[in-house]
């Protein structure tokens, strides 16, 4: 399973305010945390932060790869963005994050997928919004697959999103985005990915929701998941999940984090 660590991210003010002030220090103590906490990739936005987007990406993914070995995720809307940090990672292979159905920008986000052989966080959405049932999220991803092959690009390094939206408001949502998982998966091998937290919005006692929501995301075959690697309860519930699903050999991984104290809830 990968674990997409979340919290590097200028959304967040503290986040922000270190990105601003070229705090270093901060933003590799976020990262070595989350990497000591199971995190494999790293996701670095610096979207909402004062100055050029640019500069102040290249400056974190710096910053963070001279003390932290683990891989990225570059998570920006902006393709210069993207183009600039990728051109100064040395954390092995990142992802892209993302790519949508949209053709235009698609260009500019496979065209420095294919230069940079990435792996790509593909959204199931176009410039119409998101899709409300499985079929019309499975058909943005066929879409979004045949651009990648005009590319050259591996299946297997296109991992889709198909986007949750809040069963407060569209109590549906959640079966629909685990039937896209299952769907997907049917397509050759490409894979999943997915950030849960939106299935919550607006709900009591969200923390809930969100990890019994994980563990279904699992066991419906995703692949990747964007989650705060430094929230125990969610991380636990993943080491749960990926044991009963006879995906952790002899369930050494949730001995193991048994052991170092991380299966506490």
């Amino acid at each position: 399973m990968i674990i997409i660590g979340e919290r590097i991210n200028s959304s967040r003010a503290k986040i922000k305010e270190a990105i601003e002030k070229r705090d270093a220090l901060f933003l590799v103590s976020e990262a070595r945390r989350q990497v000591e906490a199971g995190a494999t990739f790293l996701d670095v936005n610096c979207a909402t932060a004062e100055g050029n987007e640019e500069e102040n990406i290249c400056w974190a993914i710096e910053a963070v790869q001279k003390e932290v070995s683990a891989p990225f995720s570059i998570d920006s809307p902006s393709a210069k963005a993207i183009a600039a940090a990728l051109s100064v990672n040395k954390n092995g292979k990142p992802f892209i994050n993302s790519v949508t159905a949209e053709e235009r920008s698609a260009r500019e986000i496979l065209a420095l997928a294919k230069k940079f052989n990435t792996n790509v966080v593909a959204l199931t959405m176009d410039d119409s919004g998101m899709p409300q049932t499985a079929d019309e999220r499975v058909k943005l991803a066929e879409k979004i697959l045949n651009m990648t092959r005009t590319y050259k690009i591996s299946d297997e390094n296109i991992y889709f999103d198909p986007l949750v939206k809040p069963i407060s408001s569209e109590q549906n949502q959640a079966n629909e985005f685990l039937s896209a998982l299952r769907l997907i998966k049917k397509m050759g091998s490409a894979k999943t990915v997915g950030g849960l937290s939106n299935v919550s919005f607006g709900l009591p006692q969200r923390k809930l929701l969100n990890k019994t929501f994980l563990s279904m995301a699992i066991a419906n075959g995703i692949d990747a998941v964007i989650i705060d690697p430094l929230d125990k309860e969610s991380m636990a519930t993943l080491s749960a999940a990926v044991a009963l699903l006879g995906q952790d050999d002899y369930c050494m991984n949730y001995i193991t984090k048994f052991r170092e104290g991380k299966l506490a809830i």
